[in-house]
């Protein structure tokens, strides 16, 4: 039987550098715990996912059956097994992933405001007017997580919605072409370890933007906008030596 989502190749790479990681460790379990199900009438107040409890014993079964650690983890505590990693910050998210805008974009390359139904503060316009550069963009990010519904389709619920500054840089093509996924995300590894540690909660990207593979960070207004250039300068630094170190690999 087919799994829920298709299986990433050659992950193991990545999954022996979390294993041995302490820090990786406890964040992929605090992300476990922060979405673990409680039951319909448990009369817990706090915002988790609520299972119904024929939608988790039926996820349950179909897990066992097709060997599909996903829709047992959608069950329990609302997310895939690759939302967990992303969620923890121990894999970046790509880049315009199954076709739907994230980030979703709200200035060109030039600088110039694009249309959107998203409110840009003045006080952000202003904030983003003073730091334009060729690779800097106004934008709204988000981190998404997937649960199963009463009729066990899967509903993908948005959260941790912010505008922010992205910075991208482009990844050779001789990176990219030869790798997988899974092979991508072991070799940005320690960026994103080094990313989390100096700017935690910025937010890492990579794929297809804009035609070209890249590699991004979001800098959420919300956690970033003191000292902005300074941490704008830092992503670059990050950016940058990864994309050294992809190359040297």
């Amino acid at each position: 039987m087919p799994t829920i989502f298709p299986r990433e190749e050659k992950a193991e790479a990545l999954f022996d550098k979390i294993a041995k990681d302490p820090r990786a460790c406890k964040r992929l379990m605090d992300a476990f715990y922060e979405g673990v199900a409680c039951d319909e009438d448990s009369g817990v107040e706090e915002e988790r996912v609520l299972v119904d409890k024929q939608v988790f014993t039926n996820a349950l079964f179909t897990a066992y059956k097709n060997k599909d650690l996903s829709a047992f983890l959608m069950a329990v505590c609302g997310n895939s097994m690759f939302d967990l990693l992303r969620n923890a910050f121990l894999i970046p998210l790509r880049f315009n992933d199954k076709g739907k805008e994230n980030p979703i974009l709200l200035s060109d390359e030039d600088g110039n405001f694009i249309e959107s139904d998203i409110h840009i503060p003045e006080s952000k316009k202003h904030m983003f007017k003073k730091l334009i550069e060729k690779n800097r963009y106004l934008a709204y990010g988000f981190l998404e997580q997937h649960s199963f519904k009463e009729d066990m389709s899967i509903q993908t619920i948005q959260n941790e919605s912010h505008l922010g500054i992205l910075v991208v840089q482009e990844m050779p093509e001789e990176v990219h072409e030869k790798l997988s996924d899974a092979q991508i995300y072991s070799g940005l590894w320690d960026s994103m370890m080094k990313l989390e540690d100096l700017l935690y909660n910025a937010f890492f990207y990579c794929g297809d933007f804009k035609g070209k593979y890249c590699v991004g960070v979001f800098l959420p207004f919300t956690h970033f906008e003191h000292n902005l250039e300074k941490n704008i300068e830092v992503s670059n630094s990050i950016l940058y030596e990864c994309i050294q170190k992809m190359l040297n690999d």
